[in-house]
């Protein structure tokens, strides 16, 4: 089942002075009483696994939200509604999504032993 992870793109933490405000957008609620959006990440990248569907499907899911767009679990959808997320833009929605994938990337955290 293709869900998109509710409010996984909204929680970005902030970035350099002078940057968009939409990280702070969305660590409003995922710092608060929100899954943490690495949480989310991590699920859309196990249902997913490449950047370019995780991207689409969160996308997908920050413009149009709802329970059937969602990637968490029954039981997280039915404690954070994934309805009452705010719809975004598309290109407020895509920069949100670039912004959270850029700092939760798993690659370049792999460190490979030198022989």
């Amino acid at each position: 089942m293709e869900r998109v992870v509710l409010v996984l793109f909204l929680g970005f933490h902030s970035i350099a002075a002078g940057q968009s405000a939409i990280p702070q957008r969305c660590t409003v609620c995922h710092e608060k009483s929100a899954p943490p959006l690495s949480l989310v990440y991590r699920r859309y990248l196990m249902l997913y696994s490449s950047k370019a569907r995780i991207e689409k499907k969160m996308v997908d899911f920050l413009t149009a939200p709802s329970k059937e767009k969602s990637a968490m679990p029954e039981g997280m959808k039915n404690r954070f509604n994934p309805q009452n997320h705010p719809a975004f833009a598309t290109s407020v929605a895509k920069e949100a999504v670039d912004k959270l994938i850029e700092k939760e990337d798993l690659i370049p955290r792999i460190v490979v032993p030198k022989d």
